[in-house]
């Protein structure tokens, strides 16, 4: 790899955007083969062996890791092969993607022992992919141009081959539920001190779990319910076209039966941080009660959700879970 390139791959770990990759707090684990061959002048031909790597993501598009290499190296002129070991950390970053496949850049520093004579010490550049599987698993395939410091920056590369697991942060479930009685949004409180507050707040509460509740149990006959899906581009809360078409639909419906309750949850993909997310699933369901009530539908018939980056749907594309779904209720028992 000449200086230019070594230049370029810093400038792009520097110059690095945002792309799909894991919440700030993930953990990575990996395990790797390896295969490398060494500069003449170091007394060392060819090496394969495998290692492990730890990291942690400080941004969704940025991590910090630290990977051990052990390997077994040829030596020229007949001379006995040596046990190698590469010890090194670095920042990576994840510059952009496509689908599944991220590509990875990265710069860092370590250290490198052999048997006999070579303790050496330096700087890396890295340039790799990696391919989610699942959520939780990838494969990553990385090379990695070593700089020894100490050796007339003599230089060595290696590849290395294997798989990744992701340990997300846990995180407490939080729902917010915004309740419009009427032209006046109140958020939900639990400072009420009055009865007839009291009660609302109780009443409230129940229509929001019958609302939620999947009705399996209720006679044939007394409720209604239907869903539908509406999708969102990235990072946006803006009602598109075509989910507009979608609300149009339902529009007459909504106006034929009055005692339809409806209620919307708003979703994100994983992108992004746990409270941006939640915030994001609410603008997007209250964008989506926005448009209903613009087309002449009761303010005080709707209800709105987020699950943020909860509840993902499995085996789908980014773009299908950047979502808001509405539940449809009739049911004359479920007080509003």
């Amino acid at each position: 790899m000449s200086n230019r390139g070594l230049l370029a791959g810093v400038a792009a770990l520097v110059l690095a955007v945002p792309a799909a990759a894991q919440e700030r707090g993930t953990v990575e684990f990996g395990a790797f083969g390896s295969a490398a061959t060494f500069d003449n002048a170091l007394s060392l031909k060819t090496g394969y062996g495998g290692g492990g790597r730890v990291g942690i993501y400080l941004e969704p598009f940025l991590s910090l890791e630290f990977e051990d290499a052990e390997m077994r190296a040829t030596r020229p002129n007949g001379l006995k092969d040596v046990n190698v070991g590469l010890l090194s950390g670095r920042l990576v970053a994840s510059p952009f993607s496509m689908g599944r496949l991220s590509v990875l850049v990265g710069a860092g520093a370590g250290v490198s022992t052999e048997t006999n004579f070579l303790h050496s010490y330096g700087v890396d550049a890295l340039v790799g992919a990696k391919y989610a599987i699942t959520p939780n698993v990838a494969f990553r395939l990385d090379g990695v141009l070593d700089f020894l410091a100490n050796e007339d920056w003599k230089t060595y590369k290696s590849v290395r081959m294997g798989l990744s697991v992701y340990r997300r942060p846990h995180r407490e479930v939080r729902t917010e539920v915004v309740y419009t009685p009427g032209p006046t949004t109140m958020v939900a409180s639990q400072d009420s001190v009055s009865a007839a507050e009291t009660r609302r707040l109780r009443d409230r509460d129940a229509a929001l779990n019958a609302l939620r509740d999947s009705l399996r149990n209720a006679p044939p006959g007394t409720h209604t319910v239907t869903e539908a899906r509406i999708l969102f581009a990235f990072d946006q809360s803006v009602l598109s076209a075509e989910a507009k078409a979608v609300l149009d639909e339902k529009v007459q419906v909504f106006r034929a039966n009055p005692d339809m309750s409806i209620v919307i949850v708003g979703y994100t993909d994983v992108k992004g941080s746990d409270g941006y997310n939640m915030a994001l699933g609410r603008r997007r369901a209250q964008a989506t009660k926005e448009y209903l009530a613009s087309r002449g539908i009761a303010a005080d018939r709707i209800i709105i959700d987020s699950r943020g980056e909860r509840q993902q749907i499995e085996n789908s594309a980014p773009a299908a879970n950047r979502r808001a779904v509405f539940r449809l209720l009739m049911d004359a028992s479920v007080p509003k």
